[in-house]
Parts: structure tokens; sequence; C-alpha cells
């Protein structure tokens, strides 16, 4: 068995994942999150409350602009998966597209903290040196016991 292939529970698992800011490639954080979730043996339930989650966290950035870029962190240690999200302006003229620079979402930001309130454990919203960053944190429900 190969060292990559041997698991640790107090090595992370971190997946980082950068995509265009289109609604359509938001299935790509979904995915990425529900496989780190099933790995920290969430159920059914908890891994479906973790996708709603990170859906909704990925649009609460208050303005995601055509030509942008998703940047996502997943990280799963022990039970615990945590997802930050990080968007890179889009361009004011993109080449290939008519609509570069036009907000293509921004959620109302009340409503999200509600639904990241029913979701998950912790969430967040933080600036840092790289721009504003949002984040979740779900426990799978039995690791504490």
């Amino acid at each position: 068995m190969a060292d990559r292939d041997v698991e640790s529970p107090d090595r992370p698992e971190v997946i980082s994942l950068s995509f265009p800011a289109r609604a359509d490639l938001v299935v790509l954080a979904r995915f990425a999150a529900a496989t780190l979730a099933s790995r920290a043996s969430f159920d059914v339930e908890e891994i479906e409350d973790l996708r709603l989650a990170v859906d909704e966290l990925v649009v609460s950035f208050e303005s995601v602009q055509a030509g942008g870029t998703v940047h996502l962190v997943c990280t799963q240690t022990g039970g615990t998966v945590t997802i930050e999200c990080s968007v890179e302006p889009g361009v004011t003229s993109h080449p290939s597209e008519d609509v570069a620079g036009e907000e293509l979402w921004g959620a109302d930001g009340e409503l999200s903290k509600l639904l990241l309130d029913a979701l998950v454990d912790e969430h967040g919203r933080e600036y840092r040196e790289s721009g504003p960053c949002v984040w979740l944190r779900k426990h799978r429900a039995n690791a504490a016991s």
C-alpha cells in the first residue's frame, strides 16, 4: 500500500478548487464538499445539508461578476468539514464573453445567514489579505462519540 493510501484520522484531507464564476459550475463545489463529507463518514442527510450549504456559501458573495474566478478550499479532519470560499473579481472586458463584468449573482445576506444557520454548525465572513472570504464548518453528528 502506498503512503498516500494510508489514512490518518489526524491528517487533514484538502481539496483546492478554482473555477470560472458561472452558476452551472457551482456543482463542482458541491461535489468536492460531498466527497470529503462522505470520506468523513457523514450520513446521507448530513451530506445533503452540506451540499446545500456550499451552494448558499458560494452565492452569498454580495457581487460575483462574469469573468471572475471562484476559489474553494475544502478540508476534512476528524469528522469535521470546513469550506472556505473567495472570489476573484471579474474583469471589465473579457474577449470571450459579452457579459464580462456583469453581476452574475448576489444573494440576500440575511436569507443566506438563516439558511447557513440551519444547515451547518458554524459559518462566517471575514476579510483576509487576498480579499473577502466566506466559510462554513460542519461536524459529523456522532464525531464526538
